[in-house]
């Protein structure tokens, strides 16, 4: 856990839930007056509102990053791609052989 994060535990007499992180960030004041404003207009702790809001923020940024968005002319050229594969040629079978030995890790960890 890096600085300002927390882990809170179980405690005693309250149902079990999911375990939590505290993250503490500062808010500049006009932000915080800002969020303070939103969550009172959405009835909600200034906590919920930014727990919700950085979770649909978080999720929107995976989505972007992760999913392919085609017009309607890529879209047809991956189809026939994907219908009519080129033929393996030499170079092809070098790079596959040469991948056998790369190990492929994802940036995102």
């Amino acid at each position: 856990m890096s600085k300002g994060t927390q882990i809170s535990s179980k405690k005693a007499g309250r149902p079990a839930k999911a375990r939590t992180i505290r993250i503490s960030p500062r808010f500049p004041e006009n932000v915080a007056e800002t969020v303070q404003r939103a969550a009172d207009l959405r009835g909600v702790s200034v906590a919920s509102f930014v727990v919700d809001s950085a979770q649909r923020a978080a999720e929107r940024v995976i989505e972007e990053d992760t999913r392919w968005r085609l017009d309607e002319a890529e879209t047809s050229k991956l189809a026939a791609s994907l219908a009519n594969p080129p033929h393996v040629n030499a170079a092809a079978r070098m790079a596959q052989a040469l991948a056998t030995d790369v190990e492929i890790r994802s940036f995102s960890n």
